[in-house]
């Protein structure tokens, strides 16, 4: 370990102040009783030293969930694309559209169709200027039946799409991508509607129990988010059920609309030829970087965290006369692995406390956050330094660092690294971390390419 030596006195007084009040309990300690004190050396500021090391081991290793929950999304997510880190990635969302309110068509209505119109949230990942090859098949089986979703859930679909489309996503120029729907059960729906024979949900499930949208198997392009029929249907995702009526004045249209109120995103990837090939599938098992090309991954949705380790912290404990100060890991993304506009970085990367077995520490039903020493959660946000050409996440882990120092244990608790918060111990239960692809590469200390995290420590000590 490798100290560079530091003069900032900005940076000694309080922890000269922490020094000498180690030194007068010493003093305290070695006399007998009935020793009378006469003084106590103050000792001059000039006597001490702030040492910066950057040289300490990070253990870096990927850890995956065995599933994330997607159910009730408020994301929905479709699409397909090949990430050069992570393997081929892919969504399909499955969902039930609701008749909440019934709508009575008016007298001598002419079916026009029936169409799902899919509301951009402005989430993307990929290359949005490829193309995307959407169908839309009916589902089996009502999702209604079950409460709880994952990324890896499926339902049964009828092979045969009701309907198709091609294009290029525009999420950040439309509002929505229409997609027609078979006439057969549009009109079905619209006779039933006329006759008055759809009055409520159970009426509306017995003709169409649940629609899926997946993309092209080889489609290598992009996934693409939208909204659920939770706000108003001029900017949520729902089934219109267009119509209209010959009038002396000309045509009246109208459309009847079914809103989204339940469905779940399955999240997936084919991690073949990629670095990822040796996870393990068993919970929470660290795959180490020595073994995933000394390169670690976070990844949305199918539940990626990088753990880091500072196993060689606890010999500070050797350096006499020392208090320690603050200290940060510096994580730098992988060379090339952030692509703007296709690949994005993360945002902010959120830090959790964990156990030798990966498993996260809960108090009161919620995960226990990495906090600082003031107390509040620590987050590491992405930093892109224009004027040194750097990009880089900082997080304050002094707490870690003291902990460390303070164990009697060999064993301590690591860091697990996400790109959102987590709401469960059991699952992480997020609408950004269970309902996106964003991710993270870094490189290990041990990379030839570009060794990717640092453990910057400051801390005080006597001088020689």
């Amino acid at each position: 370990m490798k100290f560079n030596y530091c003069f900032s006195k900005r940076l000694f007084s309080p922890v000269s102040s922490i020094l000498a009040g180690l030194y007068l309990c010493v003093s305290i300690s070695g006399c007998q009783s009935g020793d009378e004190i006469v003084s106590l050396e103050q000792r001059n500021p000039d006597d001490f030293l702030v040492l910066f090391s950057d040289t300490s081991t990070v253990k870096l290793s990927t850890v995956a969930f065995d599933s994330t929950m997607t159910g009730g999304a408020s994301r929905m997510l479709a699409g397909r694309f090949e990430d050069p880190y992570l393997g081929k990635m892919h969504s399909t969302v499955f969902f039930q559209p609701t008749l909440e309110n019934v709508f009575t068509l008016p007298e001598k209505a002419v079916y026009d169709s029936l169409v799902l119109k899919l509301a951009y949230d402005k989430y993307y990942y990929g290359d949005t200027t490829k193309t995307l090859n959407f169908s839309v098949h009916t589902l089996q089986e009502d999702i209604l039946t079950k409460s709880v979703y994952f990324n890896n859930s499926t339902t049964p679909f009828d092979a045969t799409p009701i309907g198709t489309k091609s294009f290029k996503p525009t999420p950040n120029a439309t509002n929505s991508l229409r997609i027609k729907l078979s006439d057969v059960i549009g009109k079905k729906v619209f006779n039933e509607s006329a006759a008055n024979l759809l009055t409520n949900n159970d009426q509306w499930i017995n003709i169409v129990k649940g629609l899926m949208v997946v993309s092209g198997a080889k489609d290598n392009a992009s996934v693409v988010g939208f909204k659920t029929g939770t706000g108003a249907p001029s900017d949520s995702t729902v089934v219109e059920l267009h119509y209209h009526t010959d009038v002396k004045d000309g045509i009246t249209r109208g459309v009847g609309t079914f809103n989204i109120k339940a469905d779940y995103n399955q999240i997936g990837a084919d991690r073949s030829g990629t670095d990822l090939t040796k996870l393990p599938t068993s919970n929470r098992i660290s795959l180490p970087s020595a073994q995933s090309g000394e390169k670690v991954f976070i990844q949305a949705g199918v539940g990626l965290m990088a753990r880091a380790d500072f196993p060689t912290v606890r010999n500070l404990k050797d350096v006499k006369y020392s208090v320690p100060n603050r200290a940060f890991l510096r994580v730098t993304p992988y060379k090339n692995s952030i692509v703007k506009g296709i690949f994005g970085a993360p945002p902010t990367v959120y830090v959790y406390l964990c156990d030798k077995n990966n498993q996260l520490y809960t108090q009161s039903g919620a995960v226990v956050p990495l906090l600082d020493l003031a107390g509040k959660a620590v987050t590491g946000t992405y930093i892109n330094d224009l004027v040194t050409n750097k990009e880089y996440y900082l997080f304050d882990v002094s707490a870690q660092f003291t902990t460390i120092l303070a164990s009697s244990s060999s064993e301590t608790n690591g860091l697990l690294f996400v790109t959102d918060p987590l709401n469960s111990g059991t699952y992480p239960e997020h609408p950004s971390f269970s309902q996106s692809h964003t991710r993270l590469v870094i490189g290990s200390q041990q990379n030839t390419v570009e060794p990717g995290v640092k453990l910057e420590l400051y801390y005080t000590t006597l001088r020689p």
